[in-house]
């Protein structure tokens, strides 16, 4: 993976996260507008979860993945 990718990846999970962390039961978004908020929460995980196997598909041998060089 390239560093630029990686950079991008690392960005957006760094942000996503910090996203998840505003989004607990205990914050002020939390009581400002439950239903949306645990909405945003519950993507931003599964955003999180994505990135996750993004990162680990690129990270991958070719070979792994099926892109053997011939």
């Amino acid at each position: 993976m390239d560093p630029q990718t990686q950079e991008t990846l690392r960005a957006a999970e760094e942000a996503v996260t910090r996203l998840v962390e505003q989004c607990r039961k205990d914050g002020p978004l939390y009581q400002r507008s439950p239903r949306a908020v645990a909405q945003v929460s519950r993507n931003s995980k599964w955003l999180l979860h994505a990135i996750a196997s993004l990162r680990r598909e690129l990270s991958a041998p070719a070979t792994i993945r099926g892109e053997e060089d011939s």
